[in-house]
């Protein structure tokens, strides 16, 4: 699947995902495996609920398991910022935004350097064993054709709301009035001020993501920066390609 880049747009769409109704049946992690074709890993015992351990780049949706006061899960996957640091933070324009708003990386483009795992405050680009990095799509493909992400249509308890992202915004802000947790509004303008995978949960219920979820997620490069350092490799790797050609036709006399 290849998604074609735009500017960033404020429309798309939007999950809200309310933890008081999830009860870690991980029916949405088995659901994202299945539809994107994913390949089963095999995995070593950690004595914790969630498994995997992390996102890989053959699990793109984990439910992490918050085993403190009671068992709490949080489906976790790519947030989708508003505004990605990881599309930005990519030196040759592989991360791209779908009209939908999803954040796409397309691998026929990945060179493997890093800069998007380095760019994003929630960890979630993970590297594949063929040097290219993975993550959620947002299942775009399914948007497109008028159907809902894998892990939302299958949930058995509707944890997942889609919805355009303007209302997952009025609708997380009414919750947010109610006394409710709400993450993923107001955020740092590093992401553009939010994601488009909003958590909501009761107060009992908010453990897991202030456990899981990093309070503020801040810059952890910056992108202009990474950008220019990755350009000067590029030209460094560009240079050395070029003189081993030159080496190699000399030395077979064309």
């Amino acid at each position: 699947m290849r998604i074609t880049g735009i500017e960033r747009v404020n429309n798309g769409y939007g999950v809200l995902v309310d933890l008081d109704k999830c009860i870690g049946c991980r029916a949405c992690q088995l659901a994202c495996k299945e539809w994107n074709g994913l390949p089963a890993e095999e995995l070593a015992f950690t004595g914790s609920f969630t498994s995997p351990s992390k996102l890989s780049a053959s699990n793109w949706k984990i439910v992490f398991f918050h085993e403190a006061r009671g068992i709490l899960p949080l489906p976790f996957q790519c947030m989708h910022c508003l505004d990605p640091p990881c599309a930005l933070a990519c030196p040759v324009s592989a991360i791209v935004i779908s009209n939908e708003g999803a954040v796409v990386i397309n691998s026929d483009d990945c060179l493997g350097i890093g800069n998007c795992l380095a760019a994003c405050p929630f960890d979630v680009p993970a590297r594949g064993s063929d040097g290219k990095y993975y993550k959620c799509t947002f299942c775009v493909d399914r948007i497109q054709h008028g159907l809902q992400p894998a892990c939302v249509e299958v949930c058995p308890t509707s944890v997942f709301t889609f919805a355009p992202i303007g209302v997952i915004i009025d609708m997380a802000k009414r919750e947010a009035a109610r006394g409710r947790a709400v993450y993923g509004v107001g955020l740092d303008r590093y992401i553009g001020g939010g994601t488009r995978w909003v958590y909501v949960a009761s107060k009992e219920r908010s453990a897991a993501m202030e456990k899981i979820l990093p309070p503020v997620p801040k810059k952890k490069l910056d992108p202009y920066r990474w950008f220019f350092v990755s350009l000067k490799r590029r030209v460094r790797l560009v240079a050395l390609i070029s003189m081993l050609n030159r080496f190699i036709k000399r030395r077979l006399g064309i």
